[in-house]
């Protein structure tokens, strides 16, 4: 019923560079973000959701 998946050699650059390129978008968020100075941070926390 299942089949396993074989990949060739060239085929294995793409499941490889996705994974990096997903870690560094994170990675680049979350040190933006813990770097954020707090005046910014709480000018942040005070933006409404929806507009009246």
């Amino acid at each position: 019923m299942f089949t396993r998946i074989i990949y060739e050699d060239w085929q294995l650059i793409f499941p490889v560079v996705a994974l990096a390129v997903a870690s560094c978008v994170y990675l680049a968020a979350a040190w933006r973000a813990t770097r954020m100075k707090s005046g910014q941070a709480e000018r942040l926390a005070q933006l409404p959701f929806e507009t009246e």
